[in-house]
């Protein structure tokens, strides 16, 4: 009877040595045939930061690595006809709803009106999460709090996709316009204050939820004390010397608002927008006038208007036009 069972397991442990065998060939790689399959995968992936830019005619994406092994940034793009290397470009910066696509489709119109290449990236709430990620800059790691280096600020890219254009010949431009509205606002003023020396020739800063204070009588990111970048005087000097325009709707005055920030700091700035851009720009010039640096902001507030990014996007369109051909806003 032993042997008799030796006999089977032997048998079994034969046959299963048998069939391993066979299914080995089905688990090896792909064959030579397929291997062109695997080439094909690689070269899409590849060219993205080495291929030359261009920039799409009409209504277009363009996906850019502004960083080697860094994940490309969508960038969505318009031209009108006969737009050129030598074509104002404006960089408009999305609302909290990082709506990159709607943004540049409410500029197509103007930018047509007044001959404009119009970019707006997209900074996913994937890769720059919540305010701190957007609103913010990206300026510090989420779970480490720590400062990040200045090529991954939101504030860096900006600047840098500008600077990638000019050296892939797709602007001869020195510097570009900036627009925000809302949280886009928030992004702009925050770069404006932060980031030294951007190509920025002239900004409209559009209905804030809430403002930095270009000051160190408030702790950051109600104001500049404890700020995980160190403003220097001088810098604040040449954001209050750089042109730029303080917009909001007279009708943008809801303190109800649900996107409206409630807490302490920020009520103390007012109850609404439209408060609260006046009194940034009121602080602003104090303490230009307080440090004797010349203060060339302006302030206006736009009647019949709420809280309205494609209102503002019309506005700030012709005011950059205007300041193209008379260096001033027109107000």
């Amino acid at each position: 009877m032993i042997t008799v069972l030796r006999c089977a397991v032997l048998a079994l442990l034969f046959s299963a040595g048998v069939r391993a065998e066979t299914t080995v060939p089905a688990q090896e790689p792909a064959s030579a045939a397929a291997k062109p399959v695997v080439k094909t995968s690689q070269v899409v992936k590849t060219p993205v930061s080495k291929a030359p830019l261009i920039f799409p005619p009409g209504s277009g994406v363009m996906h850019i690595a502004l960083a080697p092994g860094k994940k490309p940034l969508d960038v969505f793009t318009y031209q009108p006809v006969g737009a050129d290397e030598t074509t104002p470009v404006v960089m408009v910066m999305t609302g909290v709803d990082r709506n990159a696509a709607t943004y540049r489709n409410d500029w197509m119109t103007v930018a047509d009106q007044y001959h404009l290449r119009v970019i707006v990236p997209h900074f996913s709430e994937q890769d720059f999460p919540g305010a701190a990620g957007y609103n913010l800059g990206n300026l510090t790691d989420s779970k480490t709090h720590r400062r990040l280096p200045k090529s991954q600020w939101a504030f860096s890219i900006v600047d840098n996709l500008f600077t990638t254009l000019q050296k892939q010949g797709i602007t001869r431009q020195k510097q570009y316009y900036l627009f925000g509205n809302s949280a886009g606002c928030q992004f702009v003023h925050r770069m404006l204050t932060l980031l030294p020396e951007p190509n920025v020739k002239a900004a409209v800063c559009a209905a804030a939820g809430w403002w930095t204070l270009p000051d160190t009588d408030q702790r950051w990111p109600y104001g500049l004390r404890e700020a995980p970048v160190v403003v220097s005087q001088q810098q604040l000097n040449d954001y209050f010397a750089k042109p730029v325009l303080i917009a909001v709707g007279a009708e943008d005055d809801d303190p109800e608002n649900h996107l409206l920030r409630k807490s302490k700091q920020a009520m103390a700035q007012g109850t609404n927008r439209l408060e609260r851009a006046e009194s940034y720009f009121t602080t602003s010039q104090q303490r230009a006038e307080q440090n004797n640096t010349p203060f060339n902001w302006h302030f206006m507030d736009l009647s019949d208007i709420g809280h309205s990014g494609s209102k503002m996007s019309v506005f700030a369109a012709g005011q950059f036009a205007w300041f193209e051909q008379h260096n001033a806003f027109h107000l």
